[in-house]
């Protein structure tokens, strides 16, 4: 048996009530998805179906199963959402700084497995059960997401942030690179709960940064319409910008208007040199184009790190 394969053993000893949990969190995620978007699905569409026929001032509509519908929907989707800044913490308090702090490291590296291997197996087993369980949570929200089109007014746009993140492969990336935070910064501050709370703090500002960053990853496109049209593209997609046209072809914010009739606003507009509105966003079909080139950020950033674990514990290791 390899040096390797003892070493991932001993890891999954090490870490089996948090392996264990994981996979019985993915498991009730898993069938509460499945629910959502089979037999809730059903009977919260009838619901709708039952308010938008009504024509009575007293109907007989389901509305317990459109609450639960939208109240699952929201549960599930932030609990998804969270998932990274869950696994940052368990990383950064016990992937490699526990070892450390208490001395449990060195006794491994003194009976024949090197440091480098070590580490690897401290990375692998928990990279791969990030890596199927976060993918098939993702799978089965975006499975749940598609199955409420056009059958309940409540469903939440692609692009609103933790659908966004929910519905694609991005999620997982960021759960990895918590994970590889919350090994470098174990082997930089061998203490564990300074250790957690720093993997936790870098994980949210690389996912801020990295969410700020996405609109810009791919080509935008940028709609003009006249004032009387309004904002074509506005509340459809990843907005960037929105404003105003000019005769010059500038594109300036619009000026306030506080008056109630568009004509008003319009001459306002007009006076100010205006020709019509613009929007510069991502539509419905950017989103696989977001989410890939998202995801390949955020995996150069996990082997980035990655690699500074390892070049991090050479030097401590001589």
């Amino acid at each position: 048996m390899s040096t390797l394969s003892v070493s991932a053993r001993w890891t999954f000893r090490l870490h089996r009530w948090a392996l264990l949990t994981w996979a019985a969190l993915v498991a009730v995620g898993a069938g509460l998805l499945v629910w959502l978007a089979g037999p809730l699905m059903d009977r919260a569409a009838r619901g709708w179906q039952q308010l938008q026929a009504c024509q009575e001032s007293m109907c007989t509509v389901d509305s317990a199963a459109m609450g639960r519908y939208s109240s699952l929907y929201d549960l599930l989707t932030d609990g998804m959402f969270l998932m990274p800044f869950l696994v940052a913490a368990w990383a950064g308090a016990t992937l490699t700084a526990r070892e450390l702090e208490s001395g449990t490291a060195l006794p491994a590296w003194t009976q024949g497995v090197t440091p480098a291997r070590w580490l690897a197996s401290r990375l692998a087993l928990p990279a791969l059960a990030v890596t199927a369980g976060g993918g098939v949570l993702v799978a089965l929200h975006r499975y749940a997401w598609s199955a409420s089109e056009d059958r309940v007014d409540t469903r939440a746009g692609w692009w609103l942030l933790r659908t966004f993140y929910a519905n694609g492969p991005a999620l997982v990336a960021v759960c990895l690179a918590a994970l590889a935070v919350g090994a470098l910064t174990g082997l930089l501050v061998p203490r564990t709960l300074p250790a957690l709370g720093i993997t936790t703090g870098a994980t949210a500002l690389l996912f801020t940064a990295v969410h700020g960053l996405m609109p810009y990853l791919w080509p935008s496109v940028t709609e003009v319409s006249r004032f009387q049209d309004g904002y074509r593209g506005l509340y459809t997609g990843v907005e960037i910008a929105h404003g105003m046209t000019t005769r010059s072809g500038a594109r300036v914010p619009t000026p306030e208007c506080d008056a109630t009739s568009m004509d008003v606003c319009r001459r306002i507009y007009e006076q100010h040199g205006g020709t019509g509105f613009y929007t510069t966003f991502h539509p419905a079909s950017h989103f696989w184009p977001l989410q890939l080139t998202t995801s390949a950020v955020l995996l150069l950033v996990t082997a980035l790190v990655t690699a500074a674990s390892f070049v991090v514990l050479r030097r401590r290791t001589g």
